[in-house]
């Protein structure tokens, strides 16, 4: 059995690192009692399985999380907490009430459901993200001028950092997505959806592109697809509510 979570991560937290996010999700779930499994070895880890690792500095609506648990701590769709609440027992909302309770200002957990641990890992299955970012210092026409130009062209070539060098790639063919959405106080508003595979293609990656010179402003992450059969859908949609019982 695995929690799978979808949480937010919006405001001053986005400075949080991705390591210092799984060590944040980590206390809450032990102040929480969530009976989760942990490793082997000297010095067991919370077995924690997240999405694409959001870069640091970027917002996002849409971040996911597996946590596999006990079997033994499920009973009828309610979880059986362990630790200092040990014979406590929540309902799914109850535990994302205690959730986010226990977690810093910034972080939601937004949905959460039970269900068997079956298939690819969530790492494996993002296919891509959509973000939402504006361009600080941008033109708004100008950015849509080059908007119209990067999905007319076949190739579209933006600097990529890699391993202390500086790496000039065509990145047209991970560009599913390409619109301006208005303006913010920063700049022209930008939403993109970018391929994961066979390499990430982060919103910086386009600034460059669309408005040489200008900067990077907020950056959100609004979803991650996944794909079955042919069908593409999010790791857990927001409407979600289903436990182990609707699984039967």
């Amino acid at each position: 059995m695995r929690l799978r979570l979808r949480f937010s991560k919006i405001g001053k937290v986005r400075f949080v690192g991705h390591r210092d996010v799984a060590r944040i999700i980590e206390r809450g779930l032990r102040r929480c009692g969530v009976p989760v499994t942990y490793s082997e070895g000297f010095s067991p880890r919370v077995r924690l399985s997240f999405g694409l690792a959001l870069p640091t500095c970027y917002e996002s609506e849409a971040e996911y999380l597996d946590i596999p648990l006990d079997p033994e701590s499920v009973v009828d769709g309610d979880v059986v907490c362990t630790g200092w609440r040990e014979g406590t027992t929540n309902s799914i909302e109850q535990l994302r009430t205690a959730l986010n309770e226990a977690l810093p200002t910034g972080f939601e957990v937004v949905t959460l459901v039970i269900e068997p641990k079956v298939g690819p890992s969530l790492q494996e299955s993002i296919i891509s993200c959509t973000w939402r970012f504006d361009i600080r210092g941008g033109n708004l026409e100008l950015v849509q001028r080059a908007i119209v130009a990067a999905l007319e062209s076949s190739t579209v070539e933006a600097d990529r950092k890699k391993k202390n060098e500086i790496l000039r790639e065509n990145i047209r063919d991970g560009i599913y997505d390409l619109r301006a959405d208005g303006t913010s106080e920063l700049g022209p508003i930008v939403v993109a959806e970018l391929s994961a595979k066979p390499r990430v293609i982060r919103p910086s990656e386009l600034v460059e592109v669309l408005a040489p010179g200008s900067e990077l402003g907020v950056a959100r992450r609004t979803h991650q697809w996944i794909e079955r059969e042919g069908a593409r859908y999010e790791p857990l949609a927001l409407n979600n509510s289903r436990t182990i019982k609707d699984l039967a």
